[in-house]
């Protein structure tokens, strides 16, 4: 398929032009950023994940870069909304290259897999109580007397 995209597949031309939730989650419980050092795109990814069962309630993301990587993190919020936080540890990296399709060359792979790998970090990174930062386990500054 060619259009002005190249042969880049119309899924991900449809997401790159109409994004899946792109934005801010006005009640993350989880977020986490990165970047592509090779060309510069960068990702934020951001969650409100259920505390009772682990379910994804809510996927946004926000960022800049190529067709291939914002296309991408529309796709991925789309595809994991109602998952649990468990079924996307189990999302692996052949899973997420099966969901972009098989117009993606070798050399945008990593374009189309920084979305995933931030999702990956978000989970691991929970907001505290005050909506401030990751939580480690220690007390808020606030709580401190």
């Amino acid at each position: 398929m060619s259009n002005s995209y190249g042969a880049i597949d119309q899924t991900l031309i449809d997401h790159f032009e109409d994004p899946y939730h792109r934005g801010d989650c006005e009640a993350a419980t989880h977020v986490a950023e990165g970047e592509n050092s090779l060309c510069g795109d960068t990702m934020q990814v951001q969650l409100r994940i259920s505390p009772s069962d682990g379910q994804i309630e809510e996927a946004w993301f926000d960022g800049d870069g190529c067709v291939v990587s914002q296309a991408a993190a529309s796709l991925l919020m789309e595809t994991i909304e109602a998952m649990t936080s468990d079924a996307i540890r189990d999302f692996d990296t052949p899973a997420m290259l099966e969901l972009l399709g098989p117009s993606i060359a070798v050399s945008q792979q990593k374009c189309g897999l920084l979305a995933w790998r931030v999702l990956q970090l978000a989970l691991q990174s929970p907001l505290d109580e005050f909506g401030d930062g990751p939580t480690f386990g220690g007390p808020h500054l606030g709580e401190e007397n």
